[in-house]
């Protein structure tokens, strides 16, 4: 069934939620893929570990253990057991959703990544935006072609259980940087901004979002 979204709404704040992105029938057999998919990486993360790291390498000292499930060693992790790891992604409710709020006939999947739990807490994520200057255009050129042409690129966050760890501020993939926002991002990159949204997923919801938003 074709999922429509509300694009002007996406446009306009910069980011959507999205209920069951992945359908309720289907959730334990992505989390049993992905349950897979750590356990090996976890072993390459305990290969890996540098001398002076605990036994488990980068799963017990990152602040955001991340699972790559593109690029390079893609073929070696996806089979029979883990296929719905990828097939989640390729679906009317992630491919289909993405294909409308980009206004394109067939949005290709660049890159999928599992973020997983600490193991300890490091605190809150800083504020920022998803560019890194040296490789983009200056900011100002980036909001000037998403508002003329509409974004050519957008990133989910879809939840395997329920999560509310995301904040965004509405809007701010269009502007720069309000005073305020500088002001307090000098004196801490960590704490709530004005206007800040949090947003609430049950298990197999997704936030879809603009990159260049605050977040």
């Amino acid at each position: 069934t074709k999922m429509r979204v509300d694009r002007d709404r996406f446009l306009e704040e910069g980011y959507l939620v999205v209920q069951e992105v992945v359908p309720p029938d289907q959730l334990d057999e992505v989390r049993a893929a992905y349950e897979i998919l750590v356990d090996r990486q976890r072993e390459t993360w305990v290969s890996q570990r540098k001398p002076d790291d605990p036994p488990g390498g980068a799963w017990e000292t990152s602040a955001q253990p991340r699972l790559a499930l593109s690029g390079q060693g893609l073929s070696d992790a996806i089979d029979g057991r883990t296929a719905a790891a990828v097939e989640m992604w390729l679906g009317e409710r992630a491919q289909g959703v993405s294909e409308q709020l980009l206004a394109v006939e067939d949005a290709a999947v660049t890159e999928m990544m599992l973020m997983c739990n600490p193991r300890r807490d490091h605190g809150p994520a800083v504020w920022h935006r998803d560019m890194y200057p040296p490789y983009c255009a200056p900011l100002q050129g980036y909001v000037d072609d998403i508002i003329e042409i509409g974004p050519r690129y957008i990133q989910w966050n879809i939840s395997l259980y329920d999560d509310d760890v995301l904040w965004v501020i509405p809007g701010s993939h269009a502007r720069l940087n309000t005073p305020e926002e500088d002001e307090q991002l000098l004196k801490d990159r960590s704490v709530p901004l004005p206007g800040g949204v949090q947003t609430h997923l049950k298990a197999g919801d997704g936030v879809v979002y603009i990159l260049p938003i605050l977040h």
